[in-house]
């Protein structure tokens, strides 16, 4: 046994759950699941599995907090979140965790990538992890950084991690500035534009893995945040054509569908999705969209399908907009109780799968870039007449009996802020769109409730604090 036993390859063997940076980098199919361990991280509950996405739907105005619980972002949707709140740990810690993997990543690829790769799949992998990378930064400095318009980006930002962190090590970093993170991002998705594929060979892959128009797209939501309405225009140009049909000349072709409904519906693959982050039932969310949006079993007569039901719609928010017609399309992502003690109250059912809540998480739809266009041109143009007609698109694929036809620029830029609280009802997406406006959160005040009252961009709790974990170990 001393004499036929090699020491190193039988007694210390590299643990099959347990790969090190070194091995995991050394065949192809490992490089493959690195990849794919990026997504994994980004969708995991703490981000874009639900926790980012309710937390922030919870601030913004369209939700009422059922029990006030907490456990389910009791605390975001009261607006007197603080340092040690779950929700701010929750997120931040995934957020970094994130970037941290495409750190990593980032560094060993390229170690022996190209010999092992060739040099267009390598760059094409790198490219997702700096997508992965920018975008996660972008949702980060939508709750924990001061919006950019407030003065030039020059306000504290976010620590800029772009080294990995393998171990113990000195974790003090000082925050970059808003606009210094934000350039880093830009600098990120042009890499990933330049180097990312034009398309996949399957609609699931085209969905859920990152191609040209992904950077793109990501582009313009950056541009727009940072009010630098010319590169918004100069992005979306790109995907956009000037007049009708809407169908992205490059890259894969993207396009609205005929009707919305289908976009969040089994498979989950229409041409409009330009990214989602997948799941199964058997690669469950630890806690989806679904889950807290669905009523309870007790309010879900009729349905099909329930949840916890801890979010319901305020009735005087969005779904009480005039323009929103009962027989515009997106009205069937609203369900009514119909009988019971909460006959009336009303829920957002775009995430319809029942336990274990496995649809999909849109992170970017073709609708998102046409109107971001339109608001980029008006803010350019004033009263554009292609904005108008990038706006009608949007509303008559779901309502055809609707045109606007605005006189004014201030008319115009408020019908796009609506129709965009309509069409992304629940995709967190909303609170992105007050903040980088300094416009003030909404009270929130429903029938029989507790109020919460309306935060100004001068309040502390407009933007979260950093969590007590990052603080106790980064002293600077």
């Amino acid at each position: 046994m001393t004499f036929g036993c090699d020491y190193e390859d039988k007694l210390n063997p590299v643990p099959s759950t347990l790969i090190s940076d070194l091995t995991a980098f050394e065949s192809v199919e490992r490089v493959k699941n690195q990849v794919n361990g990026l997504y994994a991280t980004f969708k995991e509950t703490g981000f874009w599995g639900a926790q980012y996405l309710y937390y922030s739907e919870a601030r913004a105005g369209n939700f009422v907090s059922t029990q006030l619980n907490p456990t389910r972002g009791a605390l975001s949707y009261q607006m007197i979140v603080d340092a040690s709140t779950a929700d701010i740990g929750n997120v931040w810690t995934e957020g970094y965790q994130i970037i941290n993997a495409c750190n990593l990543f980032l560094s060993k690829l390229p170690i022996n990538g190209e010999s092992l790769l060739g040099a267009e799949v390598m760059n094409n992998y790198l490219a997702e992890a700096r997508f992965i990378r920018a975008i996660t930064y972008y949702y980060l400095l939508q709750l924990y950084a001061q919006p950019y318009l407030k003065d030039g980006g020059s306000s504290p930002g976010l620590p800029l991690r772009l080294e990995a962190n393998t171990g113990l090590r000195d974790y003090n970093l000082e925050n970059s500035t808003v606009k210094t993170v934000y350039e880093q991002i830009i600098t990120d998705l042009n890499f990933a534009e330049s180097n990312l594929p034009s398309t996949y060979s399957t609609a699931l892959l085209r969905t859920t893995r990152a191609h040209k128009n992904a950077a793109v797209a990501m582009k313009t939501n950056v541009y727009l945040a940072m009010g630098k309405y010319p590169e918004v225009i100069t992005e979306a140009d790109k995907m956009v054509p000037t007049t009708s049909p809407y169908v992205s000349p490059t890259g894969y072709a993207n396009r609205l569908m005929p009707n919305v409904v289908t976009v969040f519906a089994t498979p989950f693959t229409t041409d409009e999705s330009i990214l989602s982050m997948p799941f199964s039932a058997l690669d469950a969310p630890g806690n989806s969209l679904g889950n807290p949006y669905l009523p309870a079993v007790s309010d879900a007569s009729g349905l099909g399908v329930s949840g916890t039901g801890d979010y319901y719609l305020l009735e005087s928010a969005v779904v009480a907009e005039p323009n929103w017609k009962s027989t515009d399309a997106r009205r069937q992502f609203v369900f009514r109780t119909p009988t019971g003690p909460n006959t009336g109250r009303l829920w957002c059912v775009k995430y319809r799968l029942g336990s274990p809540f496995a649809d999909y998480m849109p992170v970017m739809r073709y609708s998102q870039v046409m109107l971001n266009l339109a608001e980029a041109l008006v803010k350019e143009n004033g009263l554009d007449t292609r904005a108008i007609s990038l706006l009608n698109a949007v509303r008559q694929r779901s309502d055809a009996t609707t045109t606007f036809e605005p006189t004014t620029k201030t008319e115009l830029e408020e019908l796009i802020f609506i129709e965009r609280n309509i069409e992304f009802l629940g995709e967190g997406i909303r609170n992105i769109d007050l903040v980088r406006q300094m416009k003030p959160i909404p009270a929130k005040i429903p029938a029989g409730g507790s109020p919460v009252l309306q935060v100004l961009p001068t309040n502390p709790n407009y933007i979260w604090p950093f969590p007590t974990s990052e603080t106790l170990y980064n002293k600077k």
